[in-house]
């Protein structure tokens, strides 16, 4: 399968890992300290840290999120997510992990191949 127009990358049908982790990052990142993140969609952990809300309780589910898991799943914030966001790498046995909780299969060789992760 080619990586086309009509091809939606992978992380657009999931959301699984914003299902399943903690988002933590430093203050830095938020938008009243010069960063991008909203300060309305997070907590302090501690003096330097901030934590993405809902991603701190169980069922795990980041408030930034739009849509079910499995399903068309977009990141309100996606081009002002934290780090720990834009680290996150699809396709490694964390992304498997967090797809398997949730039901969905891992991805396979006959996947499209995405040169960045979304």
């Amino acid at each position: 399968m080619s990586n086309d127009t009509n091809t939606l990358h992978p992380c657009v049908t999931c959301g699984a890992c914003c299902h399943n982790y903690r988002v933590e990052f430093p203050i830095y990142e938020l938008l009243s300290m010069g960063g991008s993140v909203p300060d309305e969609l997070t907590h302090v952990v501690n003096g330097n840290r901030v934590r993405m809300n809902g991603t701190a309780q169980f069922p795990v589910r980041c408030e930034a999120l739009i849509g079910a898991c499995g399903e068309q799943s977009i990141c309100s914030i996606y081009e002002q997510r934290s780090s720990t966001c834009r680290n996150f790498e699809f396709d490694t046995d964390r992304c498997h992990e967090a797809r398997a909780r949730h039901g969905l299969p891992p991805l396979t060789p006959i996947d499209p191949i995405w040169p960045l992760a979304a």
